[in-house]
């Protein structure tokens, strides 16, 4: 050989070696070398973390296994479960199961129904390994359908030294009289085996759990061969989810995902779910993962909770209150308004509950409202002719695809009340002498304390007094709050058709639809409470008086025209006392004239103008 050639060969050898050097090097470094996590340089022994050994084994992956679709399926629910598994992201999706409803012959409709679910399968963005079930070769027919659809119908895998065997039960269209494995899937099973002696694990996919059919002696056999290794069996077909102990390992039968269910829930191993298991390199971990307990990043919105505060300020669902003046009628009609102002299409449910003495005319109300509209419907009330009432409550529910609202409503009528002319001019200081006998009365069962009050108007004002029975004075402790004794009121003057709803919530106040007026007897004169927040001329005094102490409010005709947007009509109106007594630990006591409208009893308290 000549010099020229052999260095030419030489040459060639070394690049050779060195193009085998970096393609080790490179397939090494692709199969074991993991990314540093980059931390903080922190001057101390001690850091604000538990260790830097990620949890990122490359030999660690992750896998779903998905149960029975059919047997009495229940439609979207599978696809269901596809849109969540697509969310997990696993490497590969297994079956143990039935995939279409099959015990048939009809090819067309089997083509049909496989048409189906490999729909489903193509919107599954990772692959899907089939496992034949009784309901997808259930006949010779079906059998001849699966093996032209997908070639075998028992095979194996191997991924990251883990072999998986994805099994037949239904071996020769048994599943009807003696499942089992037939001789030549057993003989397939030992020589799989045999040729994988040294897998970290080994998984296997059968339909049915054939340990529970005593007649299954193939599967014994296929027992006995998995039992000198690490295994784990899954299956499905019972659609209740349990889990057995067998050679020391785990055998799974799943519930179901979409298949028929009673779905009684956990207890009863009746739900929808897909496995996910993480093989690790000390073993798998499982994870079930109920359906409904998996959701995309939407699970809620900043918008869909702006939503439902909007709803708690202008309910979609209205009782309209009915008032009446002197004697109750015996027959009542409720206007009940369903507003959907949103883009979806809301269902509204109600359920009533009859008070004493005032029954509806029907306990349940249901209504389908498309976006954007607004339907009513009239609900019949029978009222006693005597003795006390209680109110009707309705609990009412909105739903839609991605939020619900809740709330209950107290239907009672409301006595018509009428707002007084003031006979002297009053004079806001706390005395209310020129008041004479106020109308409105409340006392505490206990006789500890109570008030009356009254409201009255002149051209200027609207004006409001409270004379309060308590006979020891807690108070002085700063602001006006629920934390000593004093006197309430919560005020809403805006057009009926919305103080009728008011619930009291505190984001109504801060945006100044509604006022609470407040005064505490903190010295011998007292002022209104938070007067920086109230409205320009809205005054308010107090006095002690020999039984307790008095309040006066003055709110001018004004501001009540501006809540109106014109001529006022009526105010909506409640009044409180806290009664805080030295000797008495915890909390001060509130005593309330009517019920608090946090309970939602629509139109309570309305006063009227007089004509």
């Amino acid at each position: 050989m000549s010099p020229a050639i052999l260095l030419f060969h030489l040459k060639t050898c070394t690049m050779r070696i060195l193009f085998l050097f970096f393609c080790l090097l490179n397939a090494g470094l692709f199969l074991s070398a993991q990314e540093p996590i980059r931390v903080q340089e922190i001057p101390s022994d001690k850091k604000p973390w538990s260790s830097l050994n990620l949890n990122n084994d490359p030999k660690k992956f992750h896998f779903v296994v998905v149960t029975d679709r059919t047997g009495g399926h229940r439609p979207g629910i599978f696809e269901k479960g596809v849109s969540k598994i697509n969310l997990m992201q696993p490497e590969f999706v297994l079956s143990v199961r039935d995939l279409i409803e099959g015990y048939i012959t009809d090819r067309k409709e089997l083509d049909a129904q496989w048409t189906e679910f490999n729909g489903f399968i193509g919107q599954l963005e990772m692959p899907f390994f089939y496992v034949a079930g009784n309901h997808d070769y259930t006949n010779q027919v079906m059998a001849g359908l699966w093996q032209q659809q997908f070639g075998a119908d028992y095979y194996y895998f191997v991924y990251k030294n883990i072999l998986f065997l994805c099994l037949n039960s239904e071996d020769g269209a048994t599943a009807l009289k003696n499942p089992d494995f037939s001789d030549k899937q057993t003989a397939f099973v030992e020589k799989v085996l045999a040729g994988h002696p040294n897998v970290d694990w080994t998984m296997a996919f059968m339909h049915q759990p054939l340990w529970l059919t005593p007649t299954a002696k193939n599967w014994s056999k296929v027992e006995k061969l998995l039992s000198d290794r690490k295994h784990t069996v899954f299956t499905g077909h019972l659609h209740q989810y349990a889990l057995h102990n067998r050679n020391n390992s785990d055998y799974f039968v799943l519930a179901t995902t979409g298949g028929g269910s009673s779905l009684r829930g956990k207890r009863y191993g009746e739900f929808d779910h897909v496995v996910w298991v993480t093989m690790t390199p000390t073993g798998p971990y499982y994870a079930n993962v109920l359906l409904d307990g998996v959701e995309d990043k939407s699970i809620q919105t900043a918008e869909n909770l702006a939503r439902v505060e909007r709803f708690n300020a202008n309910p979609p669902v209205r009782f309209e209150p009915v008032f009446y003046s002197g004697k109750l009628p015996g027959t009542l009609s409720y206007k009940v308004v369903f507003n959907n102002t949103t883009n979806e299409d809301h269902e509204y449910t109600v359920a009533l509950t009859p008070g004493k003495g005032l029954v509806p005319g029907q306990t349940n109300m249901s209504k389908k409202v498309p976006a954007g509209a607004r339907e009513e419907m009239m609900l019949p009330v029978t009222a006693a002719a005597k003795g006390p009432l209680s109110p009707i409550v309705a609990n009412v529910t909105v739903q839609s695809e991605k939020y619900e609202w809740k709330t209950q409503v107290h239907m009672q009528p409301n006595l018509k009340y009428s707002i007084g002319k003031t006979t002297q001019q009053v004079t806001v200081d706390g005395n209310l002498a020129e008041w004479g006998k106020l109308r409105f009365a409340k006392e505490d069962p206990t006789g500890n304390a109570g008030f009356s009050f009254d409201v009255r108007e002149d051209a200027n004002f609207l004006y409001v007094a409270m004379d309060v029975t308590d006979n020891d004075l807690q108070a002085g402790f700063g602001h006006s709050n629920l934390n000593q004794d004093g006197a309430f009121v919560v005020f809403d003057a805006r057009p009926i058709e919305q103080s009728a709803f008011n619930e009291r919530h505190k984001d109504g106040i801060f945006r100044g639809e509604w006022l609470f007026l407040t005064a505490s007897p903190g010295g011998a004169d007292f002022d209104l409470g938070f007067k920086e927040l109230m409205p320009a001329g809205l005054t308010g005094k107090g006095k002690k008086t020999a039984k307790g102490y008095a309040v006066e409010f003055a709110i001018p005709q004004a501001v009540l025209a501006k809540f109106q947007g014109g001529a006022w009509k009526n105010v909506r109106m409640n009044f409180s006392i806290m009664d805080k007594d030295k000797e008495t630990k915890g909390e001060p006591k509130q005593i309330t004239w009517l019920p608090d409208w946090l309970e939602n009893y629509p139109g309570s308290g309305t006063f009227f103008k007089m004509n």
